[in-house]
């Protein structure tokens, strides 16, 4: 199959108001399939990703990922969701953190590309949504 991509198609929605830091407005109801706990992909379009001929889609810069918090026929009100993870026996659990760490990967530096990473704006009005449930 090269330089022809195998498409996986994800359903596109979009980012319809913007009501504050906490709540966003999305054009994915429930005569969609939209359910509380749903998450979608706010993200910007990227630029092509061809190696060796072989078009792999784009690099797009993920804005935030967000949970449905409560959909409605044509739209669905979305948040961004953290799952704290603490042990109620603890009297110190209030202070624990789950934290996502990145380690260096032992990698061959000669073939890195050092490809440009997309750089991550603010969420908009408009802005694209995927339905990722990831």
């Amino acid at each position: 199959m090269k330089g022809r991509m195998k498409k996986m198609t994800m359903d596109k929605y979009k980012v319809i108001e913007v009501i504050d830091e906490s709540a966003l407005l999305i054009d994915y109801g429930l005569k969609d399939g939209a359910r509380k706990g749903n998450t979608l992909r706010i993200i910007e379009k990227g630029k092509p990703v061809v190696i060796d001929g072989t078009n792999y889609g784009t690099l797009d810069a993920v804005k935030e990922v967000v949970e449905v918090d409560v959909p409605y026929e044509n739209f669905s009100l979305c948040r961004k969701v953290i799952y704290k993870t603490e042990n109620s026996l603890n009297p110190l659990a209030s202070f624990e953190k789950t934290m996502r760490l990145l380690r260096p990967m032992n990698v061959d530096k000669d073939n890195a590309s050092h490809r440009e990473l997309p750089s991550i704006s603010p969420i908009e009005k408009g802005d694209t949504v995927l339905l990722t449930n990831e």
